[in-house]
C-alpha cells in the first residue's frame, strides 16, 4: 500500500483572515471561460493540463463512463472555442487506467497512465493518434523499473519521465524510453535521502532536472539533477519547511534558473513559489501564500517573459482555488481569478497560454461536478500593472495531492 499526500481544505475564520491580512494581493479578477463541463460518459476529474496543437485543447481525465467502461479514464480533445469534449480514447485497465501526463510530437501524443490490470498493473506509457482509437502499450513498468509513471518530457525520439514509487529501494526512478517503446532504461533510483517520489522533469542540454515530493536533508523534498546518461541523482536543494515543503510539480527552467512550488511550507504553511540556481544552493522564496492569495500550489509554473503563472488547488476568494501570477523577481501573488464551484473548482494542473490566453482544467466542479476545461483572458502590461497595485504583482482517484493519504 503506497502513501500519497492529500490537501485538506480548510476553513479560516473570519476574524483570522483580518487578523492575518488573507486577502492581500487579490486585485480585480478576471473572468474564467468554462469551455467545457465534464459529465462522466465524457470523462470525470481531469487530473493533468491541457496541450494546444492549432485549434485544439487535448487531455486526459483519470475516470470515464465511456462505452459503458467504468473507472479507467479517457484521452479526449476539445476545440479552443469549447464545446463537448470528443472522447479519443477509453482505458480498459489492460492498456493502462489513471492517465495522468501527455505529452504532443507531430500527430501522436504520448503518456503516461498510472496503473491498469494484469500486466498492466504498475502503470504503463502509451501513445495515441490525435484523431484517437485504441492506445498502443509503448511498455508496462513492473515494479523494479518503477511503477506508477507521473512526469513525462520528450528530446528527439527519446521519452524521459519519473515514477512515484518502485525500482532499487521503493523510492521512484528516472527513466527512458525511445519513442518505439520497449523495456525503460533506469536512469536513477532514489534511495530516500537522495529523494523520494519524483514527480516533473526538465531538460537542459543533457541534464534533467525534477523535483522529489519526499527525502533529501529534511525529509520535506528536494530539487535534483541527473545526466540523460543516468547516474546517481544529484542533491540540488533540500526544503526544511520554512522554504518550502513537499513540491508536488516539476519545474521551470529560464536560462540557468529553476522555477518551481512547494505545496505546504513557506512563511504561512500554505506553500511557495521558489526559484534556484541550476548549480543549486539555497531556494530563494519569490512568495508565501496566504490563503486568501492562494492555497497548495500544485501545478507546474507558465512562464511568460517576465511573469509567471499558476494555480493554486484551495484558496483565494471561495477558498476553491485560483489562477495567480508573479513577477520572476518575487513579491505578493496576484489573484488574477478565483474558483467558485460553479465554473470549476481545485485546479490541480499547470496551465498552456497562448496569445493573451491561459488554459486549464479543473478537477473537480463545473455544471455536473466532474471537473471543467476553462480559459482566462490575462491583462495587457498595462493593465497588470494596475492589477497588482499594492503588491508585486490532483486505483479508484489515484492523485498526488499534500497531506497524507492511502490508496
Amino acid at each position: 500500500m503506497n502513501s500519497h499526500r492529500i490537501c485538506r481544505k480548510a476553513l479560516v475564520p473570519a476574524a483570522t483572515v483580518a487578523a492575518f491580512g488573507y486577502f492581500a494581493g487579490i486585485g480585480h479578477a478576471q473572468t474564467i471561460t468554462t469551455l467545457a463541463s465534464f459529465n462522466g460518459s465524457n470523462g470525470e476529474w481531469p487530473y493533468a493540463g491541457v496541450i494546444l496543437s492549432g485549434s485544439t485543447l487535448y487531455g486526459a481525465t483519470t475516470t470515464s463512463w465511456a462505452g459503458g467502461v467504468q473507472g479507467y479514464g479517457e484521452v479526449f480533445s476539445l476545440p479552443m472555442t469549447g464545446g463537448t469534449p470528443n472522447v479519443l480514447a477509453s482505458f480498459n485497465g489492460g492498456n493502462g487506467a489513471g492517465p495522468s501526463d501527455m505529452t504532443l510530437s507531430g500527430s501522436t501524443l504520448y503518456g503516461t497512465a498510472q496503473g491498469g490490470s494484469g500486466a498492466s498493473a504498475y502503470g504503463v506509457l502509451f501513445s495515441l493518434p490525435v484523431t484517437g482509437g485504441t492506445p498502443t502499450v509503448l511498455t508496462s513498468f513492473n515494479g523494479s523499473n518503477g511503477e506508477r509513471p507521473f512526469g513525462l518530457t520528450l528530446s528527439g525520439s527519446t521519452l524521459y519521465g519519473t515514477t512515484t514509487d518502485g525500482g532499487a529501494n521503493e523510492d521512484g526512478v528516472v527513466f527512458s524510453l525511445p519513442l518505439t517503446g520497449g523495456m525503460p532504461t533506469v536512469l536513477a533510483s532514489f534511495n530516500l535521502s537522495n529523494g523520494a517520489k519524483p514527480i516533473g522533469l526538465s531538460l537542459s542540454g543533457s541534464t534533467l532536472y525534477g523535483t522529489t515530493e519526499e527525502g533529501g536533508a529534511y525529509y520535506h523534498g528536494e530539487v535534483f539533477s541527473v545526466p540523460v546518461t543516468g547516474g546517481t541523482p544529484t542533491v540540488l536543494a533540500s526544503f526544511n519547511g520554512s522554504n518550502g515543503k513537499e513540491p508536488e510539480a516539476g519545474l521551470t527552467l529560464s536560462g540557468s534558473t529553476l522555477y518551481g512550488t512547494t505545496c505546504e511550507g513557506g512563511a504561512y504553511g500554505y506553500g511557495e513559489v521558489f526559484s534556484l540556481p541550476i548549480t543549486g544552493g539555497t531556494p530563494t522564496v519569490l512568495a508565501s501564500f496566504n490563503f486568501g492569495n492562494g492555497k497548495n500550489p500544485f501545478g507546474d509554473l507558465t512562464l511568460s517573459g517576465t511573469t509567471l503563472y499558476g494555480t493554486t488547488e484551495f484558496g483565494g476568494a471561495n477558498g476553491d482555488g485560483e489562477v495567480f501570477s508573479l513577477p520572476i523577481t518575487g513579491g505578493t501573488p496576484t489573484v488574477l481569478a478565483s474558483f467558485n464551484g460553479s465554473n470549476g473548482e481545485e485546479p490541480e494542473a499547470g496551465l498552456t497560454l497562448s496569445g493573451s490566453t491561459l488554459y486549464g482544467t479543473t478537477y473537480q466542479g463545473g455544471a455536473n461536478g466532474y471537473g471543467t476545461v476553462f480559459s482566462l483572458s490575462i491583462p495587457e502590461p498595462a493593465s497588470l500593472s494596475l492589477l497588482a497595485l499594492g503588491s508585486i504583482a490532483l486505483l479508484a482517484r489515484q492523485r498526488r495531492r499534500c497531506g497524507k493519504a492511502s490508496f
